[in-house]
């Protein structure tokens, strides 16, 4: 095992998406995670146009992805500032993009031990033995927090917190992308946490209103009913965040 830093996001409704639309609009939405995926890796960087298309650059990315159905994850390879400040920046990134325009999600940012094991053996009758799988306590851990919360948004744990203030830049990533907020859990009394931000500045009145239609868009985007009490009162505290957090810088 191998003490890491972990970012775990997992999509809400992927059910009903996966039941309820053909399997065109499936491989291409599933497309659109992908590139979102690919594009916050990338952080900015982009191959030479092909054919009239830019694709994202991930060479230059140190971290690790795994994407498992509904799940997707980002882990470092040591607990270096440099991974940490890379793993921070790429899971904001990810977080708002989704939550804002692609599909609900709710996470956790956490330190913790976990072990990848990744394989691949085809036999002469054409069937295959593959691997890939990342386990540990740390996942564990994530797992735990990011299905505790009734909202999307992403939990950033205390151990990542205290190891961000040590060193300036973690500082000036805490102010930048994070702020306090009371997460609404659904078994308990909201929780006192740092989360990520999901706008940069302040929203006017139009730019609120057009914030919060898109939860309910995003929400409800490819056939995802919202009709169950579970799913509204996950909107409406989706919601309540952008309301109570619109002017906060």
């Amino acid at each position: 095992m191998k003490e890491v830093y972990l970012a775990y996001f997992d999509f809400m409704g992927f059910k009903q998406f996966i039941l309820n639309n053909e399997d065109e609009i499936l491989m291409r939405r599933m497309g659109h995670i992908f590139r979102d995926i690919e594009i916050c890796i990338a952080r900015g960087n982009y191959h030479p146009p092909r054919g009239g298309v830019i694709y994202a650059d991930t060479s230059k990315s140190k971290l690790n992805t795994l994407n498992i159905s509904d799940t997707i994850l980002f882990w470092t390879n040591d607990l270096s500032e440099e991974s940490l400040a890379e793993l921070i920046e790429v899971a904001y990134e990810f977080n708002w993009k989704e939550i804002g325009y692609n599909f609900p999600l709710r996470g956790a940012v956490v330190k913790g031990n976990v072990r990848f094991v990744s394989g691949r053996n085809d036999n002469p009758e054409g069937g295959s033995y593959t691997v890939q799988c990342l386990y540990g306590k740390g996942l564990v851990y994530a797992h735990d927090i990011a299905e505790s919360q009734d909202w999307a948004g992403t939990i950033i744990d205390e151990s990542v917190l205290g190891d961000l203030e040590k060193f300036e830049e973690g500082k000036s990533l805490i102010q930048k992308y994070m702020l306090d907020y009371e997460v609404p859990l659904k078994k308990n009394e909201p929780r006192p946490s740092k989360v990520f931000k999901l706008k940069q500045g302040s929203l006017n009145e139009e730019s609120l209103k057009n914030t919060l239609n898109m939860v309910d868009y995003v929400f409800a985007l490819d056939n995802k009913g919202i009709d169950h009490e579970d799913v509204q009162r996950k909107i409406k505290n989706t919601k309540q965040f952008i309301i109570d957090t619109k002017d906060i810088l």
